[in-house]
């Protein structure tokens, strides 16, 4: 299934139907180039009875970004969830609740566009 592209709409969306990954996992975080990053997750879905089911980000056009290696990934808590923010100019993602200071995340990707995958459960 190839990368959805999604609008500030449509990411609000995805982001109530998953709950906005609250207490799901943080599977990876993968360079896909120089301006592209995925960082994939395990969640519930609310739209599947609340099976579990693995959403990749696909955050192109990256202008900033702070990473962190495997083994700090594992530990970071998702009790928080993800703070999204779009617009016309950036697609941004962070680690916790942390709507309009993304950067004081412990984890946070900011680029130009986002998008999306739907997979299978990977537990």
């Amino acid at each position: 299934m190839p990368v959805k592209p999604l609008s500030a709409l449509s990411l609000q969306a995805l982001c109530e139907r998953i709950d906005y990954v609250r207490n799901g996992e943080i599977h990876s975080l993968t360079p896909i180039s120089a301006t592209s990053i995925e960082i994939r997750f395990s969640v519930q879905d609310k739209a599947r009875g609340f099976d579990w089911i693995d959403v990749a980000f696909v955050i192109d056009g990256v202008s900033d970004a702070k990473l962190v290696s495997d083994n700090v990934l594992r530990m970071l808590s998702m009790d928080e969830g993800i703070t999204v923010d779009m617009d016309s100019t950036k697609a941004a993602l962070a680690i916790g609740a942390y709507k309009g200071r993304i950067e004081d995340s412990p984890l946070y990707i900011v680029g130009t566009t986002m998008g999306y995958e739907e997979l299978p459960y990977n537990g």
